[in-house]
């Protein structure tokens, strides 16, 4: 899959990456749906095929269940605390995407910051990096509170501008990089560029306003050489150009 832009001269380099996780570094769609397939089943509710549940996959959960299964008020409070007795007990059980630790490896020996930008609660996300040894490689975290709030894209891009600029980090041109239609939509809402990864669970269409999409974290390399400027590891030429 080709980069939505052609190559060409950029007006300054991209200072900082921010990273979703949910379809973007883990593969963690097979888990999230049985916890959702339960917790509707659980609550009486409809819950259609695996296709249909995917719509849950990314946003955060108060949004997904008000939006997806109708529920409101207490009803969705009460959702996601049976969702929640239904995922941890299964969530290190989603792999990370191959290609994604060398990447995360690449930008840290190049010196690119990066941000873990979640809509997840930030607490559980920190987990599954450390138990797959990701968090280290990272300059810093972003996610939703304990309480879920702060989780909408935007607002955890805003946290995860704050959490580099506090590490230290330039964070004048940022780029965000996600699977999903809030990727993208929250990036933008936030004043920041997206790449839409199609080895998640969004298709083309899904994220067509992104500014770049990329096929393999190889071309996510090679696009993010080019936009910062700096080698990264072995970005070939022929890769999300």
């Amino acid at each position: 899959m080709d980069a939505l832009r052609p190559p060409g001269p950029l007006p300054t380099p991209v200072t900082a990456v921010l990273l979703d996780l949910d379809g973007t570094l883990i593969d963690s769609g097979p888990t999230i749906l049985d916890a959702f397939s339960r917790t509707l089943t659980d609550l009486g509710l409809p819950v259609g095929s695996r296709e249909e549940l995917g719509v849950f996959i990314g946003p955060p959960l108060h949004e997904g269940f008000r939006l997806h299964a109708g529920l409101e008020g207490e009803a969705v409070d009460e959702a996601v605390r049976v969702y929640r007795s239904h995922y941890t007990g299964h969530m290190h059980e989603a792999p990370v995407y191959d290609g994604v630790p060398g990447l995360l490896d690449d930008l840290a020996a190049a010196g690119v910051p990066t941000c873990l930008a979640t809509s997840k609660r930030e607490d559980l996300a920190v987990r599954i990096l450390e138990r797959n040894g990701l968090v280290s490689r990272l300059t810093a975290t972003a996610g939703a509170d304990l309480a879920d709030r702060g989780g909408r894209k935007a607002e955890v891009i805003a946290t995860a501008r704050r959490r580099l600029a506090e590490a230290g980090a330039d964070t004048s041109r940022l780029v965000h990089v996600g699977d999903r239609a809030h990727d993208v939509e929250g990036a933008h809402e936030a004043g920041v560029e997206c790449v839409g990864v199609l080895w998640g669970y969004g298709d083309a269409a899904e994220l067509a306003e992104a500014e770049w999409l990329v096929g393999s974290p190889a071309q996510l390399r090679h696009l993010l050489a080019r936009l910062t400027g700096l080698p990264l590891g072995e970005a070939s030429p022929e890769a999300g150009q």
